[in-house]
């Protein structure tokens, strides 16, 4: 019986995760709307660490559980699994950066709500997830 309780652990948690992304993406697409543009940077880069924690999670990795290097950990097992999306991660990483100093950049808020939706879309279609 425990083995079988094991084994849907991480579905569940994949679920959750995958929850958290849509509510993140929407977050980046209502803050857009709004010209909220710090924020869009913010969101953009958590619904994609949703994503990669949905995916480990199938793997019963769980990121979360040490955040002083849960961003370090999810962009190494990005890398390891999915390498040409890295240049993703790291331009919303960099956008996200640029966005938390004054927000106001329009230009790079509507980027790092492109950048997200087409890396949240590509990595739940690779890893099965539905969202």
């Amino acid at each position: 019986m425990l083995l079988i309780i094991n084994n849907l652990i991480p579905m569940g948690l994949t679920k959750e995760h995958a929850k958290i992304t849509i509510e993140n993406f929407e977050g980046v697409r209502d803050e857009y709307k709004a010209a909220r543009y710090s924020n869009v940077g913010l969101l953009a880069v958590r619904a994609l660490e949703q994503i990669v924690e949905a995916c480990a999670a199938k793997e019963n990795l769980h990121f979360h559980e040490h955040p002083r290097v849960a961003h370090r950990d999810r962009r190494e097992w990005l890398r390891s699994h999915h390498p040409d999306l890295v240049k993703e991660w790291d331009a919303l990483w960099l956008i996200y950066g640029t966005l938390g100093y004054g927000g106001v950049n329009g230009d790079k808020a509507r980027e790092a709500l492109n950048i997200a939706e087409r890396a949240v879309k590509e990595l739940a279609r690779r890893e099965e997830i539905e969202l």
